[in-house]
């Protein structure tokens, strides 16, 4: 499976507070350059997209930024990924109009996707935010991605 880019984006915005030395509020901008030099602009849609979800707090004006709305045990990563990927189709059969597959009404390959898709959110069920994270806390490390052409 390959996820979405903002998916990505958005785990990692929750790993880098989840991991984060205080609980004080991080502002976007910091958030991008932390995660390798991200539009600001894109993260900030991608942490709107999570506060709209629960998963952060936004503040704004001096000394606000964006913080966790729950503890990093509590944040659980399959129900997230479901959430973030939901109108992604694993392949064109999987849209939501059917696609446009002429091997469709005998194809098995779809009902053993299906099955691979659901064991794969099956073992993220099991995870949680604490779990990306060295001890939940501030001791693991992110290695930033490389700045991408823009």
């Amino acid at each position: 499976m390959r996820l979405l880019a903002s998916t990505d984006i958005a785990l990692r915005v929750l790993m880098m507070l989840g991991q984060a030395k205080s609980r004080e509020p991080m502002n976007v901008g910091t958030l991008a350059e932390r995660l390798g030099g991200l539009s600001r602009n894109h993260l900030h849609k991608i942490v709107q997209d999570l506060a709209g979800l629960g998963l952060v707090r936004t503040v704004r004006g001096a000394g606000g930024g964006v913080t966790l709305a729950a503890p990093v045990r509590d944040i659980r990563i399959g129900p997230l990924i479901r959430t973030l990927e939901q109108d992604h189709a694993l392949v064109e059969c999987f849209r939501a109009d059917g696609g446009c597959c002429v091997l469709t009404p005998g194809c098995r390959l779809r009902g053993m996707l299906a099955e691979a898709k659901e064991s794969f959110y099956a073992s993220l069920d099991r995870r949680t935010l604490g779990d990306c994270v060295s001890g939940g806390g501030p001791s693991a490390q992110l290695t930033p991605r490389a700045k991408r052409p823009s």
